[in-house]
Parts: C-alpha cells; structure tokens; sequence
C-alpha cells in the first residue's frame, strides 16, 4: 500500500474552490522519470492510455516491430516517451483533452500511444534550440524560433495550462538546408506537456521546484505559488541564451566558487536574478509572493542589499555592454521583473516590436 503523505510535506495546487494537494515524490519525477527512443516508421492515431501499465523504461524489441509493420511511410521517423503513470496520468486528464482540438502549430502533441504502456509517441524532430544555438545559428532564425515558441506559451496560457518547464532544449525544430546562412526553419515547437499543469483562475501551485535549475523563476526558487508568470521568466533566460549564447543561471565556474564558499547554489542564483533584474517595485512585489514565511523575505533583503557587492561581479542587465538592442533590453526587463504580477503576458510579449517581422514562412 502506497504510504499516505502527510498534508504539510504536499504540494498545494490552490488557493480556490476544490484545491488539491499533489504528492512531491509523484511530481518530482517529472524531472528525472522520462525516457525516450527512436522507433522505426508508423502510422496511427492517438488514443489517450485510460489505465496505464507499470512503467517500462524499455520498449520491448516485438513492440517495435509490431509498429513498424504499421508503417505506412518509409520516411517518417518517431520517438517512444515513456512517462510515469501519475503523470501520464494527469496529461490524459487535464492537459490533451483542452489542446487536442486546437491543432496548434506551436505545440508538439502526442501522435499515438502503444496500447498497454505508459509510453506516448511523438514525430521526430531534428534538433532542440539548445544545440541549435551552440552551432551558431543565425540571428534571424533564433528570433523566429523564439517567436514560434512563446507562441505555443501563448497558446497554453489561453487553456490556463502552465508549462512550469520552459528551457531551450524543450524547444523542437524543424529545418532545411544547414545551419548556416542557408537554415529556413519549417517549424518550431515547444515539447514536455506531460509536464504541464492545469491551473484555472484562482488556482497555483505551490511548494515544489518546478523546472530547472538554470531556468527557474525567482519564486521558483522559493517554492512559491507558481502560475503563467513563472514561464514568461524562464522564456526571458531562454531568449538570452539564444541572443547571447549564455545561460546566465548556470552551474558555472561562479557558481562553484561561491559555492565552495558556503552558499547554497539556489542563493547564487537568486542573487543574480535580484542583481540583474531587480528593482525596489519588483523586489517588494517578489516579497509579497513568497512573503509567507518570514525567512524568505530575509534573504531578499539580504540579496538586495548586496545586489552591487564586490565579492561578485554581476550587474543589471540594462548595462551590459554586450546587449546592444535596446528593444531587446526592454522585452527582457519587461518579462524578468522580480514580481510575478508585473511581468507581461506571453500574448502581450508577442505584440512587443523587438519580435516584428519574426514569423517562420
């Protein structure tokens, strides 16, 4: 029998009418559970698994052959997830059945099951923003893939679904040619819905850390009350590291030393995220969002305090000398505000003119 948790060691989804508690050792698999193989060429269509089987982290070498008898297309190639029960689960529930019919352009969704196993089928995809930008992709390309994939943001959000997972290599492309001047992009999606939640008006979730580490938002963090906001702050760390190349939050040489020197690695990082985006309006509005215990707006008030100290060099974004877009500079203060409620929306940030003339033909 499955040991019963106890109510303070849950995950709050709330506040509002109805509001859950959610297990952590269930939704920390999230993380680390998902697994994923290239399978030989079928066709079929999807049917969401109503009682998945236990987790098997290989598919079955019959299985595969028994799909690729399916196939229809010698060309057409798949990947096999296969995903923890809870939340295949959860993804069948709460999350496909309000994406199913939107047959958006921006979000990669399930094309099949295989029947008895908690194993979803995906097309392939060539390559993730993640690499793509390590091999020096064009500018242009980087926006119009950005633009693609706060598009599928967007799209969630209008289903009140939150990603809580936004990160380069959870954006999927598509692409002729090279990756030189000759790249066209055909499609951009974002990927890891299983992961998603579900959270209409009045809902959050609330004590767990969503995401990763090098993407995760201020009250991320915290394991504050997350909701849309938390992915418009990843998104911001995603558009720097495809402008600039760098992920900003990183386990980095900085973060190692300061870490040798008795910090923990979240501080460093909230001490980045206060030194490059905070402001007094933005640092109060943080304090209030995660104000519940005491101890966190300590740590703020520390962090604000040192926001400028001489043991670290960072400083705000607005002065960096390698950000020469001012346009740029602008979107990404506007979508890295400390405060989750002064951050603009996805669809707001769409409208932004640093993204004009970035649609993918």
């Amino acid at each position: 029998m499955k040991p019963k948790v106890p109510k303070a060691n849950r995950i709050k989804i709330g506040p509002g009418t109805g509001g859950a508690y959610l297990d952590p050792r269930e939704r920390s698999k999230n993380q680390l559970q998902h697994h994923e193989q290239l399978i030989l060429p079928f066709v079929s269509s999807f049917k969401p698994v109503s009682k998945p089987a236990e987790l098997s982290l290989e598919p079955t070498a019959e299985l595969k052959m028994k799909y690729a008898a399916f196939s229809q297309s010698g060309e057409d190639k798949f990947i096999l997830k296969d995903v923890p029960n809870a939340i295949l689960s959860s993804f069948n529930d709460d999350i496909y059945p309000r994406l199913r019919d939107t047959r958006s352009p921006y979000l990669r969704l399930p094309h099949d099951t295989i029947p008895g196993q908690p194993t979803l089928v995906y097309r392939y995809m060539d390559d993730d923003l993640l690499s793509l930008v390590r091999k020096q992709i064009p500018i242009h390309v980087r926006k119009q893939i950005l633009k693609a994939s706060l598009k599928g943001i967007a799209e969630l959000h209008s289903h009140d679904i939150v990603h809580l997972d936004i990160k380069p290599d959870n954006v999927m492309v598509n692409y002729h040619g090279g990756t030189g001047s000759d790249m066209v992009v055909k499609q951009a999606q974002l990927i890891d819905l299983e992961n998603a939640a579900y959270l209409p008006k009045g809902r959050c979730i609330k004590g767990m850390l969503a995401g990763n580490d090098s993407w995760r938002s201020p009250e991320g963090h915290f394991k504050g009350k997350l909701n849309k906001p938390t992915d418009i702050y990843s998104f911001a760390a995603v558009c720097i590291y495809a402008m600039l190349g760098q992920v900003i939050f990183a386990a980095d040489e900085d973060l190692r030393y300061h870490e040798s020197q008795g910090a923990f690695p979240h501080v460093i990082r909230l001490q980045r995220q206060v030194s490059f985006f905070g402001d007094r309006d933005g640092l109060n509005g943080l304090m209030d969002h995660v104000g519940d215990e005491e101890i966190n707006c300590q740590v703020l008030g520390y962090l604000w305090d040192d926001r400028a100290a001489d043991y670290h060099t960072y400083r705000p974004f607005s002065e960096w000398p390698n950000v020469t877009d001012d346009e740029f500079k602008d979107l990404i203060s506007r979508m890295a505000n400390l405060d989750p409620k002064r951050r603009v929306t996805a669809s707001e940030a769409l409208e932004h003119p640093w993204f004009v003339g970035c649609e993918i033909d």
